[in-house]
């Protein structure tokens, strides 16, 4: 029960800030708004894989770099995707590739294939049974080992760092 009230109060500063119209009564509708959201979602909490955003206390600096990296990746993702659609003669290899992952829990791997997906170009299809490989769709995937090598050495890297 105690994990609602601050959730519920973010809900609250969330809406508030969506109206743009902070005052007592808006947040106390949305903080109503979000007790009766969270409430029958609550057997999807899991204390046992509690995420702790200040625990150890550099984890908030490793997600701000992961955060640098993603948008970084994602501006010379945009850049290579507009090279390819702006060429007169499209040669591509587009196809599914086996990414191996090292990510092990849940969040972890909800990161790394969401932040695959972020990124343009690419687009994470599916998930082994052992949770161990990831099966991405890539615009070009004439050389499927160096974008393992990108995806593990530069996304799945800082993913481990931030939220592992």
């Amino acid at each position: 029960m105690k994990i609602y009230v601050p959730l519920a109060a973010l809900f609250g500063i969330i809406w508030c800030l969506i109206h743009g119209n902070i005052d007592i009564n808006n947040f106390i509708f949305g903080f109503l708004l979000g007790l009766l959201t969270i409430r029958p979602f609550r057997f999807l909490y899991k204390p046992e894989e509690n995420f702790k955003l200040f625990s150890p206390p550099t984890r908030i600096f490793s997600i701000i770099k992961y955060l640098m990296v993603l948008i970084r990746e994602i501006i010379k993702a945009n850049i290579a995707v507009a090279k390819i659609v702006t060429r007169p003669k499209i040669d591509i290899k587009p196809g599914i590739i086996a990414v191996p992952i090292r990510c092990k829990t849940d969040l972890g791997i909800t990161g790394i294939a969401n932040t695959i997906t972020l990124t343009p170009g690419t687009i994470t299809v599916d998930i082994s049974d052992d949770h161990s490989v990831l099966y991405v769709h890539c615009i070009d995937a004439s050389n499927p080992t160096d974008t393992c090598e990108s995806i593990r050495n530069t996304l799945e890297k800082y993913i481990l760092e931030a939220f592992e």
